[in-house]
């Protein structure tokens, strides 16, 4: 099968290859998928530059969210043969998305909708089902309070704008400058705030009454966490969500935490109870279907040009962008 690895850490283009490698076996609690499309990410650019805490030494298969056949299903894998499914690659292990097979673990895993596309379906996990887990299962969002997004262009910043607006948030965005203020009102942002332009913390307060957002959730990291807790309203719920700033995710000291009276908590699609899950598959298939939410595509790419795509993962992308892996599930 053909999978796009590097054998050592560096720019995407000069390190990614498009090899020949045997076609994986899966194991108990996981299956073989035929990749229909892959979710391109800033985590799989950092992977190859050798900056992801996960991926400590090449070789690299990046790709980590994809939509897939299953071809083979290990034992107590939930699905099978033949179903569509979204889920994780073992990228971890070698079996990352941007490949012809891979190999997903049962967790986290779920059926992908009939009438949702696959270039949808590929980063659904990660950027809804994450929102829904944060924004509901954790910050317990209510309608009417005040959601501060940080990273409003990203995949996952971009999908909590939109998610929060059809639980009744109002919902402040931040993005680097003025070229990314128009894509973020288009995905329902009340109000956007450029960090580079603006101080954050007077902005929230400003159009907050002074009160501070209710929910921060976080996409970026450092850069910008000092300035959110300023921004953020006693007994405010802080969602770490990335680090799309930096490398790692940002330290919050206990005293902070104490002397402004929040919690801060993280949000994951794999953990979450059977409960929350069924809970967000209906619910977020019923905003899908109603036209409510939708994945901001950026672009779809061919499987060919994976690493010009890597490339622009750099600032110059507004929501995802897709490889488009093999034909469509339709086509069997």
């Amino acid at each position: 099968m053909k999978t796009w690895r590097a054998e050592k850490f560096g720019n995407p283009k000069d390190v990614l290859k498009l090899v020949e490698t045997d076609v994986p076996v899966p194991g108990p609690g996981e299956a073989l998928l035929r990749v229909l499309a892959t979710n391109i990410g800033l985590p799989d650019r950092m992977m190859l530059e050798g900056r992801y805490f996960l991926v400590p030494q090449p070789p690299v298969t990046p790709g980590q969210e994809i939509v897939g056949i299953v071809k083979v299903a290990g034992d107590g894998y939930p699905f099978p043969v033949g179903a569509r499914v979204i889920g994780g690659a073992n990228f971890m292990s070698g079996s990352g998305g941007l490949a012809e097979f891979c190999l997903s673990p049962a967790q986290g895993a779920i059926l992908a909708d009939e009438d949702m596309p696959d270039e949808q379906a590929a980063a659904f996990l990660g950027t809804f089902h994450v929102a829904y887990v944060g924004l509901l299962n954790r910050a317990r969002a209510r309608a009417g309070e005040t959601l501060l997004v940080l990273g409003g262009t990203g995949g996952t910043g971009s999908t909590a704008i939109q998610l929060g607006k059809a639980l009744g948030l109002n919902v402040i965005a931040t993005v680097r400058d003025a070229r990314k203020v128009a894509f973020c009102r288009e995905q329902g942002a009340d109000h956007v705030i450029e960090t580079q332009t603006e101080r954050l913390s007077e902005r929230v307060r400003a159009l907050t009454g002074g009160k501070g957002a209710d929910i921060v959730y976080d996409t970026v990291g450092e850069p910008l966490v000092e300035q959110a807790l300023d921004a953020i309203a006693i007994g405010g719920r802080y969602v770490l969500i990335g680090f799309a700033g930096g490398s790692d995710f940002p330290t919050i000291p206990p005293f902070k935490i104490q002397t402004l009276g929040i919690s801060v908590t993280g949000a994951l699609h794999s953990i979450r109870t059977p409960e929350e899950r069924d809970e967000a598959i209906a619910v977020l298939g019923r905003l899908f279907s109603e036209g409510k939410i939708a994945m901001p595509i950026d672009q779809v790419v061919p499987f060919a040009d994976v690493p010009e795509a890597l490339e622009r993962l750099g600032g110059g992308v507004n929501g995802k962008l897709i490889a488009r892996v093999s034909k469509a599930a339709t086509s069997g």
